[in-house]
């Protein structure tokens, strides 16, 4: 059996994030798709440790310390440290579920993104924008399409309205994607339309310019073959959208890891995701700059 630890936030620390909450020009960092955006690594001490100038937005529009995790996309959310300890906490949005749930929600890549661009930027305040939906369609983030799994759920409405809230204090610099593995499954027909679709709502919407990338990550090589015989309608278009779309790019994950089992990237994994985001978009960047 798991041993169980006690996780009390450090009211002390999140007290060093007060000044930055106030801040009104955060960097925001989007992050959107399915579970592997989401998160469902277990998180080990330094996904829990209070970084004063990384932020999250919180579904009540209130302004946190990022620790993970940092999306709780499921009405079952918490996580476990990469020892298999339980960790426990008293806190409403760090609720936790047996160990025995697969969809425990816990890291993902935006975190590491986040803690990168907080790193570069030390007199700025950077906020997270957490609206990956596990499971999810592309068709679930069309204006009005809603969860596969929670009819009463629409995920692209949601970040639109969770984005807008956070714009008020901030601008986006980045728009991080993972998404893919349900339409390989259902063999989802003009994936690259949908996706380049999705791609031109968000701009809209959010008003987002050429400089603000949006960056994916193909999907990953350790699927179960009800999903690895079809990633190849996901991987094109990501690769399609990129040539024809500057400020649309991506990155490689196919040598990264799952957590045992063949779905979700282990923790490791999803640290180094987020390094690979980061130096996508430092990259690009650098070259909207020289471009002007």
């Amino acid at each position: 059996m798991p041993t169980t630890v006690s996780l009390r936030r450090n009211k002390m620390n999140e007290k060093e994030c007060e000044p930055w909450i106030k801040a009104p020009d955060k960097l925001l960092v989007l992050l959107a798709g399915q579970s592997n955006m989401a998160g469902r690594g277990y998180a080990g001490p330094d996904d829990l440790t209070v970084i004063p100038n990384l932020l999250m937005i919180r579904p009540d529009g209130k302004w946190q310390a990022a620790i993970e995790p940092i999306t709780k996309d499921r009405k079952f959310i918490g996580t476990f440290s990469a020892s298999g300890e339980k960790i426990v906490s008293d806190d409403p949005f760090e609720t936790v579920l047996p160990q025995g749930d697969q969809k425990v929600c816990g890291v993902g890549p935006g975190r590491t993104f986040g803690r990168l661009l907080a790193e570069a930027n030390p007199d700025r305040a950077v906020g997270l924008i957490p609206c990956a939906v596990g499971g999810t369609s592309i068709r679930a983030w069309m204006p009005g399409g809603s969860d596969d799994w929670d009819p009463d759920n629409f995920p692209y409405d949601q970040a639109i309205r969770k984005a807008a809230e956070a714009q008020k204090s901030g601008r986006i610099v980045a728009v991080l994607w993972h998404q893919g593995e349900n339409d390989a499954v259902k063999q989802t027909e003009h994936y690259l339309e949908k996706l380049r679709t999705v791609v031109q709502n968000f701009r809209r919407d959010l008003r987002l310019g050429p400089e603000v990338p949006f960056i994916a990550g193909d999907l990953a090589s350790f699927y179960e073959e009800k999903i690895a015989a079809h990633v190849g309608i996901v991987d094109d278009a990501l690769a399609a959208l990129a040539a024809e779309d500057p400020s649309f790019l991506t990155v490689t994950t196919k040598d990264l890891k799952d957590r045992g089992d063949r779905l979700h990237y282990d923790t490791a994994s999803q640290h180094e995701f987020g390094k690979r985001l980061f130096a996508a978009w430092q990259d690009y960047r650098k070259k909207f700059e020289t471009a002007k």
